[in-house]
């Protein structure tokens, strides 16, 4: 999932944070499992320290093959010499993002925008114990558990995935990333590209809804109601983005005001169901424009859950 500014975004749908060994020693020092043009961003938060516990008989499905992948490194590491401690998928929750309007008037209550919670997730990203294993090592050996996880890119049998917007993705064929994934997924080149290739989707959907006119029309219906209660913004981003950072552990009572303002709004004009029923359509588009991928990864996924939960249940 790519990820933009706290200041740029408002999402509907709950977040899922997605953090491996990748990540952390990247951050540590500066490398990247995915080599993408220098035009695009890419982030993977690393998650906290608490080992991830192995999902009930009932967890999703993406959680079970999220666990079961963050074992296969564990061990895939360990035999070449390394350290790794499980992280969990989502380290905080009840974050939630919102890509067109906030519209849920109790988390605006609770949680203003989020920015407490945002900056939870960076003291989570701060205190990973994977990150903190690899600045530790001694500098040779820190790049060797780089070179473990992630692998050179450079590498001529190297995955590759061609990105809808543009670019391409590539990665090491040989991590132990890869390695954990192919034994969940059995064909890595095809997960690679199916996954890559529809996690792109995402920021290719929400900027078509932004550009619709039939969003801009209930954008401006939002405004005049924002307006009429003392909110003078000219979108969502733009009321998101008169928020200061939070200083503290929680939101102040004027962040509250304005979130509970938007999310009132967002259910007084119907700008909240019209995002979601423009983000749906415009998914469906994508989704058939992409069949191959989509069905791709969906036949992937569904073979890798039986391997999944026999990993989990080997410990």
């Amino acid at each position: 999932m790519a990820v933009v500014s706290r200041r740029a975004r408002s999402r509907w749908y709950a977040v899922a944070v997605p953090a491996a060994l990748a990540a952390a020693v990247a951050g540590a020092l500066g490398a990247r499992p995915d080599v993408a043009p220098p035009s695009e961003t890419h982030r993977t938060p690393a998650a906290s320290a608490a080992a991830v516990p192995v999902p009930p008989a009932a967890a999703p499905a993406a959680e079970v093959r999220y666990a079961a992948t963050q074992v296969l490194i564990r061990d895939c590491m360990q035999r070449r010499g390394f350290r790794y401690w499980p992280v969990p998928r989502q380290p905080v929750p009840e974050l939630r993002e919102f890509p067109y309007v906030l519209d849920d008037v109790s988390y605006a209550r609770r949680y203003g925008y989020g920015g407490a919670l945002e900056r939870r997730l960076q003291e989570a990203m701060a205190a990973d114990p994977n990150a903190r294993y690899v600045r530790e090592l001694p500098p040779e050996r820190g790049a060797a558990a780089v070179r473990a996880v992630n692998g050179d890119p450079g590498e001529p049998d190297a995955l590759r995935a061609t990105l809808p917007a543009g670019g391409v993705l590539r990665r090491s064929s040989h991590s132990c990333t890869s390695e954990a994934e192919r034994q969940l997924y059995r064909d890595l080149p095809g997960w690679y590209r199916a996954t890559k290739v529809t996690d792109n989707l995402a920021g290719l959907r929400v900027g078509r809804v932004l550009a619709d006119p039939r969003y801009a029309d209930g954008v401006r219906a939002w405004r005049r109601c924002m307006r009429a209660d003392g909110h003078d913004v000219a979108d969502p981003a733009s009321a998101r983005a008169s928020v200061p950072e939070p200083a503290a552990g929680s939101a102040t009572p004027g962040e509250i005001r304005l979130a509970v303002a938007e999310a009132t709004c967002a259910a007084r004009t119907g700008l909240g169901p019209l995002a979601r029923r423009l983000d749906a359509e415009h998914r469906g588009a994508l989704d058939r424009r992409f069949r191959t991928e989509v069905t791709e990864r969906l036949r992937l996924e569904a073979a890798a859950l039986p391997r999944a939960r026999a990993v989990l249940a080997a410990g």
